[in-house]
């Protein structure tokens, strides 16, 4: 739950773009709980679209659970755990159904989850999607990408520039549904007042560059709706290779504890 006074407005879109058949992201959120998420999903046929939304639902349900007014209102509830057992649990259930259905073989997603708690955030990631945060005109990536191209980069193989041109940034070294057991990285941050946070799925950042995302989000802060149409529509524009999921949110002071749902 976001703390009283502050309103969260949350908006997202996922958009197929000019290449793929069939769309495998899938987005969602809660915003009485302070809860969004978004997954990039992946395999044969349709199966990675049933890895991406089982995922979301998976995670949005268990925290519903854990995180019920009475609950979450506690001092009881360690949030970094609960987001990290809730994912592993939908871990669980994308293996489970991989098994029992012959389709659904091989399938797996990324998955970005953000949890808006007093005056903090939760923010947890498994894969390439990622969560930026644009405060003061400056941009913040607050995810790791869990890739080769991040690891090569980390261990200074190659340069940031490199990175944006190697044909193997897509190549990720953790999804869910892969193994039966998955590392979850978890962090916190402190949110003020005017942030604007933005999950997206690799088919916007690989396409447009930090600053056009900073330029576009600085233009429409005020209108998320029309920031979330402005980003994949410039990432279809330059060729829309993947499929392209953005959430926007924002935080504002308000004189009451009102959340607001564009």
């Amino acid at each position: 739950m976001i703390r009283q006074g502050t309103k969260l407005t949350v908006y997202g879109e996922t958009d197929v773009g000019q290449i793929r058949e069939h769309n495998e992201d899938f987005i969602g959120w809660d915003v009485h709980l302070g809860l969004v998420l978004l997954a990039d999903g992946m395999g044969g046929h349709n199966a990675g679209e049933v890895a991406s939304e089982l995922a979301v639902s998976s995670i949005r349900d268990a925290l519903q659970d854990v995180l019920g007014p009475d609950m979450a209102s506690s001092n009881m509830i360690d949030f970094n755990d609960a987001i990290r057992e809730a994912i592993v649990y939908a871990n669980d259930e994308i293996i489970r159904m991989a098994n029992e259905r012959l389709e659904c073989a091989g399938m797996g997603t990324t998955i970005v989850v953000t949890l808006f708690h007093g005056d903090r955030i939760i923010i947890a990631n498994v894969g390439d999607s990622r969560m930026y945060r644009l405060r003061d005109k400056e941009m913040t990536q607050l995810t790791t990408d869990h890739s080769l191209v991040q690891e090569m980069l980390d261990n200074g193989y190659i340069s940031e520039e490199e990175a944006q041109l190697s044909a193997s940034r897509n190549l990720i070294t953790r999804a869910l549904g892969i193994a039966d057991q998955v590392e979850v990285d978890v962090a916190q941050d402190t949110v003020q007042n005017g942030d604007i946070y933005l999950l997206c799925s690799d088919g916007l950042t690989d396409l447009v560059t930090d600053d056009e995302i900073i330029q576009l989000l600085l233009l429409s802060k005020d209108d998320l709706k029309t920031g979330c149409r402005r980003l994949i529509s410039l990432a279809n524009e330059k060729g829309g290779k993947d499929n392209i999921s953005v959430i926007l949110i924002s935080l504002q002071e308000a004189y009451s504890d009102s959340v607001g749902l564009q």
